[in-house]
């Protein structure tokens, strides 16, 4: 009996002691496990609907989506470097790193070729002309009235003289309608000066003279008209100017040059705007004896330059630069195609970055030889030089400069590649 009670305490006492244990524990053992899984959930991110479409995909799927682990990026660790690659270089660029030096400069030259040394018309390819084209990687050649016969002399002409070239040439000439014109003998239509299409009041009659012009220029082989005059006519006693310009009006000349321009290259020719930086208000002929204008570079900016200024945002690929003086401006009576003043006024304020040529080298407002005269347009910043008097001397001369380090080489590419580059938008180069 007494052993009974003792049980019978002991297992009350043992009852107590589980009971303490429950309270304890919070509750029963199933809402505390509940309550930690809840709370790892928690404090897991949701996952993206990318995510939950994958591990729907996935064979292991299952309604818990199992996070992914992100390796561990050391902090002192850099990421792989991408391979970087050169771009493939352009045409010009490939055919500028294959040229010669003498090739480049030759590239920068403008040739006339217009009678032998008997005095007579060169209507073919003679034997100087192969010389000088097997020798030299000239840039152009410029056609004259002398050289024009037929068209089909003029086009087999042409086809002789591109067969030769090391590099496919610009073939340039002076066809502005009115008094300036080669094609006389041609029997092609008649345009009339510029002043007269400018009085009509109609831009797109520039348009349509343009047009025209390339229409029949371009079977001919002809790539580059030198061509429209940018220049405004405010001198009436400027013969070599007159008519040739457009308007007396600076504004109304900018219309006439822009439709001009487009006219010509939307049908396959470059045009040039001439003659920067205005030869409308002077009253020397610059055949002749240097030109001089004695306007500021304001008033410049105001009138001369508008025609120009629009004829370059019209996308003219050449702008020629005359022998004009502009002492007001450079503070000095040197010629613009000597002046790097008047040279970065063109491509810096302007904003041309096309080809920049000189007028013809040989004319009588040029009164130093071929060798300083190429030298120093070229040194001001002139790309092309037209017609030198001599251009075996013009070409030695710059060659002795870019020896004596006068002339860089970076100069000298700078203006080839840009000369190329030209050639390549208009399908010139191989592989264009």
């Amino acid at each position: 009996m007494i052993l009974q009670k003792r049980l019978y305490t002991f297992f009350l006492l043992a009852m107590l002691v589980l009971s303490s244990a429950c309270v304890s524990n919070g509750g029963n053992s199933s809402d505390a496990s509940n309550a930690n899984i809840n709370t790892v959930y928690a404090a897991e991110p949701s996952a993206t609907p990318a995510a939950e479409s994958a591990a729907a995909a996935s064979p292991r799927s299952s309604s818990t989506t199992v996070p992914t682990e992100t390796p561990a990026t050391s902090a002192t660790s850099s990421p792989t470097p991408s391979p970087t690659t050169s771009p493939t270089p352009s045409p010009a660029e490939q055919l500028l790193a294959s040229m010669t030096l003498d090739d480049k400069i030759s590239q920068l030259f403008f040739l006339a070729f217009r009678q032998d040394a008997n005095g007579a018309n060169i209507t073919e390819v003679n034997g100087e002309i192969r010389g000088v084209l097997e020798n030299h990687a000239i840039g152009g050649v410029i056609l004259f009235s002398e050289n024009i016969e037929t068209k089909e002399q003029t086009q087999k002409y042409v086809s002789g003289l591109q067969a030769l070239a090391k590099i496919p040439l610009f073939i340039g000439i002076d066809e502005e309608g009115g008094r300036v014109l080669r094609t006389s003998a041609l029997d092609v239509p008649r345009i009339p000066a510029a002043l007269k299409i400018g009085a009509s009041g109609d831009p797109r009659n520039a348009y349509d003279a343009a047009q025209t012009i390339a229409g029949y220029l371009s079977p001919l082989g002809v790539n580059l008209d030198f061509a429209p005059v940018a220049d405004v006519f405010t001198n009436p006693d400027n013969t070599v100017i007159g008519d040739r310009a457009f308007s007396t009006d600076a504004d109304t000349a900018a219309g006439f040059v822009v439709q001009f321009v487009a006219g010509l290259q939307d049908n396959g020719l470059s045009a040039c705007l001439k003659h920067f930086p205005g030869h409308g208000d002077t009253a020397t002929d610059s055949h002749y004896g240097l030109a001089e204008t004695d306007r500021t570079l304001d008033e410049l900016t105001a009138r001369e330059f508008i025609p120009f200024e629009k004829g370059i945002d019209a996308g003219a690929d050449f702008v020629m630069v005359g022998h004009i003086a502009a002492p007001l401006v450079t503070g000095n009576d040197d010629p613009a195609t000597f002046s790097p003043l008047m040279m970065s006024i063109l491509r810096d304020t302007l904003g041309f970055g096309g080809v920049i040529i000189t007028d013809s080298l040989q004319m009588g407002a040029v009164s130093v030889t071929s060798g300083e005269a190429a030298v120093r347009a070229f040194s001001a910043g002139a790309d092309m030089l037209l017609m030198p008097d001599d251009f075996d001397e013009a070409f030695t001369a710059i060659k002795d400069a870019v020896d004596d380090e006068k002339i860089s080489i970076e100069r000298l590419d700078q203006s080839v590649l840009r000369i190329l580059e030209l050639k390549e938008k208009k399908g010139m180069l191989a592989g264009d």
